[in-house]
């Protein structure tokens, strides 16, 4: 019997398809960047189990061209790039890795909270282009962090975690999920540091918007490590230019989320000239242990649905 056929769109640990390799045949999108629709499709005809990431977007075109597809084997916690009610009236399993990611992800949080609070991007500009000649008074203030008011939006396993780190700086928390702890308004309207922790959903899709915007005091701070399209960047830039946000800082942008066709194509040129932001390219789960952990997982959701069992990671059900 010919080996099934894993598909890759995306380069990956070795421990990962080093796992699979024993039983299947491995492919690589031959990049670069991220294949389109029909791109994906075309190289990935005839596989058994398609290896996803972020940027692909996996739609009911896609899985018609797929017929001999099992299963969509995320790397990373959001799936919201995926078709998943196409995939499960095909029998196809969609898996995500879930837990792998919270650590590193609640880590950067932090980094991008105590940078954007100390203003770390305008000191390291001063040292880096020769404006610093020892210490002086003169130099810009920050804003404390310890004892201030934390507002998590969001509070699953990356929430919990970012909330367990505010001990360490005596922060007063404040929570918010689907159907519990403070409505988002009052947390909007108490907190001093906001960080988005949630997914990516249509109802998410601009929940920060100008309206609630205006629900935030001027000396707040805005932190987005959840995707950026459940912010308005246009009206985050507005607020900042009109000294209505204190500064906002994001590992993610809505130029990535490729689902919503009206997305925009580029970071506002006006949050890149603020002073008052602090960016980083999407790492959340860039670190040597988290990609492992990732491809590990992601291997072995693929295995035990060729086997023609659950996957552990699964987030639909099919009838086996």
């Amino acid at each position: 019997m010919d080996r099934p056929l894993v598909f890759y769109t995306h380069t990956a640990p070795a421990e990962g398809p080093d796992r699979l390799r024993a039983t299947c045949e491995v492919r690589f999108w031959p990049g670069p960047g991220s294949p389109d629709g029909a791109a994906l499709a075309r190289e990935a005809r005839g596989a058994h189990a398609l290896c996803y990431f972020v940027p692909d977007i996996i739609d009911e075109a896609v899985l018609e061209q797929l017929p001999q597809l099992r299963v969509l084997a995320g790397f990373g916690k959001g799936y919201d790039n995926v078709d998943v009610a196409a995939a499960s009236a095909r029998g196809i399993w969609v898996t995500n890795v879930p837990d792998a990611l919270t650590d590193g992800t609640a880590d950067l949080a932090w980094m991008l909270l105590l940078g954007l609070a100390r203003g770390l991007r305008d000191g390291d500009d001063r040292v880096r282009n020769g404006r610093f000649s020892g210490w002086s008074t003169e130099a810009r203030l920050g804003t404390a962090v310890s004892g201030n008011v934390l507002g998590i939006v969001g509070y699953g396993a990356i929430g919990r975690a970012i909330a367990a780190r505010a001990a360490g700086f005596s922060m007063h928390v404040l929570h918010t999920d689907v159907d519990a702890g403070t409505p988002l308004d009052d947390l909007l309207g108490r907190a001093d540091f906001i960080v988005l922790a949630l997914p990516l959903a249509d109802a998410t899709r601009h929940l920060i918007d100008a309206q609630r915007l205006r629900l935030i005091r001027p000396s707040a701070f805005l932190i987005n490590i959840a995707r950026g399209s459940i912010v308005d960047e246009a009206a985050v830039a507005d607020a900042l230019d009109r000294g209505a946000l204190a500064g906002y800082a994001a590992d993610v942008f809505a130029l990535e989320d490729r689902q919503y066709p009206d997305r925009p194509h580029r970071i506002d040129p006006r949050l890149l000239a603020s002073p008052r932001t602090l960016f980083t390219p999407h790492i959340g789960t860039a670190t040597h242990e988290d990609r492992r952990r990732l491809a590990i997982v992601q291997a072995e959701s693929v295995l035990e649905a060729l086997a023609g069992r659950r996957p552990s990671t699964a987030v639909n059900d099919l009838r086996l």
